[in-house]
């Protein structure tokens, strides 16, 4: 009976780390570069050492998907896009950040491209993306090369990693390298005009939201049952 205790309680907590992460998806299915969180779960293991299983599972960790999302044409010519499995590279406060977010505009020195975050884009050398002219005269290619009146004044750095799963989340939108080794990306196509929105599926996010609800109102009236008939027990 106290294994079921156990089992409930367990699934009460690993179901409510499943229905925060699935809430958080919802949240921002129109954030640019946004990746989907999932949660994965383990068996429970006894803590003195003994590698013996427990009753239920646990939320251990928690991981992105970093499938491609939806793409938008806005017809915006600071909107960017990636096809392919790449990255773009900004100049965090503590470091490069990579993200899948290519929204970018002029910063108030209009000699830099930055995102809403103040973020300078960065090129293929690592440096801030800078230029000078009007929005209107930047051209990017697909393959990133940037030009201005005809002339090509510098190329937008787009980066791969040997294993995405290696990377450190910030937000689900921005990622450190951790352990994973970045390189320069060899296969992909860049957008202009166009801006990639969140890989998360509004249908399946609800269903995981609704069978949620639904195992973890199971898992209460479960507990409930068992912590019922535990003091019917004690009484006599």
């Amino acid at each position: 009976m106290l294994s079921g205790l156990y089992s409930s309680a367990a699934s009460l907590d690993a179901l409510s780390n499943l229905q925060e992460a699935t809430a958080s998806n919802l949240a921002h299915l129109n954030t640019p570069g946004h990746r989907r969180l999932i949660s994965a779960f383990s068996e429970l293991i006894e803590p003195n050492g003994s590698g013996e299983a427990r009753p239920g599972a646990v939320a251990d960790r928690k991981s992105a998907d970093f499938s491609s999302g939806r793409i938008e044409n806005t017809g915006r010519r600071l909107d960017l896009a990636l096809q392919g499995d790449a990255f773009f590279a900004y100049q965090g406060a503590n470091g490069t950040m990579y993200s899948r977010n290519g929204v970018v505009f002029r910063n108030p020195e209009n000699n830099q491209l930055v995102n809403s975050d103040g973020f300078p884009l960065l090129d293929e050398n690592n440096s801030p993306v800078t230029f000078e002219g009007a929005e209107s005269d930047l051209t990017i290619g697909s393959d990133g090369n940037i030009s201005a009146k005809g002339q090509q004044i510098g190329k937008v750095g787009v980066f791969q990693f040997n294993d995405n799963q290696l990377l450190k989340s910030e937000n689900q939108t921005y990622f450190r390298a951790g352990d994973a080794i970045v390189q320069p990306a060899s296969e992909f196509k860049l957008m202009q005009g166009s801006r990639e929105l969140s890989n998360a599926s509004p249908v399946s996010e609800m269903i995981s939201l609704i069978v949620c609800s639904r195992h973890f109102e199971a898992s209460q009236r479960a507990l409930r049952t068992i912590s019922d008939a535990i003091q019917e027990n004690t009484r006599s």
